[in-house]
């Protein structure tokens, strides 16, 4: 749970913004939202609602514009944003139950920028299709301005990983599954701005494959390979794939929960295999068919 105490013992700065109450113009909402989500700084940003510049606590358990988070996520999801941010509307109880303070928890994203693509108004004011707004200490950039050029550059080498080490840009770059451009029917492919960075299929490892969700499919014929990420000719990380259903499917290689008495595969969504999968071919689908959870 978040340490509201914490929080209140802080300045406001590029993570962290205190609210009387709820916005009544949406539009000022979405701005916070953006410039926090932009800022340049390494850690998750929270907008505190309920409390006062001096930090006294009045709680927004009788605020008329309060929102749920459900009300949140529903109003990120219509703004048309280039990618969605991570975003949670945490309620923290104070003095015994009777006050409520909310927390919007915006949590801290290599991704950057985030941005609308289409314009948005609102009581007569406009945030702009493709405007960059970042939060410099307590400061939100103006409506009528954009972050500068060299903020928006320390967002794009933050995205593209630039300073760190290649398997760390990889696994970066791998989010953005539509810069993948593929050859010789997936043997390669290359990312479309960082060509050095290239997804091979390698060697069969086992011709015959079997295992219980393989025998899901219609067709039960199997083998398994290796799958080879290399930035220039380097060989930087390998995974094992499982191509399927007499070839139609690309699965990689799940883990087994042997926690219970039934075991059960699943696949993290987060490592490489995955992200490299969803490059490969869209396989929700085929994890369903094989019983695959995904976690």
């Amino acid at each position: 749970m978040i340490n509201l105490e914490e929080l209140l013992n802080r300045k406001e700065s590029e993570s962290l913004d205190f609210k009387q109450q709820f916005h009544q113009n949406n539009l000022k909402l979405l701005h916070d939202i953006l410039c926090l989500t932009n800022a340049y700084i390494e850690e998750d940003r929270y907008l505190v609602f309920g409390v006062t510049d001096d930090k006294k606590i009045i709680g927004v358990q009788s605020d008329p514009n309060r929102k749920t988070n459900a009300n949140i996520q529903d109003f990120i999801r219509r703004k048309n944003f280039n990618r969605i941010p991570t975003i949670n509307l945490e309620t923290i109880p104070y003095q015994f139950n009777s006050i409520e303070v909310d927390i919007l928890v915006i949590k801290n994203r290599p991704d950057k920028p985030f941005f609308i693509t289409k314009d948005y108004t609102d009581q007569g004011k406009t945030i702009r299709a493709g405007v960059i707004y970042t939060r410099l200490s307590d400061t939100n950039i103006p409506l009528q301005e954009s972050a500068s050029e060299e903020q928006i550059e320390l967002m794009w080498r933050e995205r593209f990983g630039f300073g760190l080490p290649p398997l760390e840009r990889m696994k970066r770059l791998l989010d953005d599954f539509e810069d993948w451009i593929s050859i010789n029917e997936d043997v390669q492919i290359y990312h479309k701005i960082f060509p050095e960075f290239t997804i091979r299929k390698g060697k069969i490892i086992k011709g015959d494959f079997h295992e219980l969700w393989t025998d899901r499919f219609s067709n039960p014929n199997a083998h398994s390979f290796e799958v080879e990420l290399r930035y220039f000719e380097t060989l930087i990380h390998k995974e094992t794939f499982v191509m399927c259903d007499g070839g139609h499917y690309q699965i990689p290689l799940p883990e087994i929960d042997t926690s219970n008495s039934d075991s059960k595969y699943f696949i993290q969504k987060d490592n490489f295999a995955y992200k490299i999968a969803k490059i490969f071919y869209p396989i929700d689908d085929a994890i369903k068919i094989a019983n695959i959870k995904l976690i």
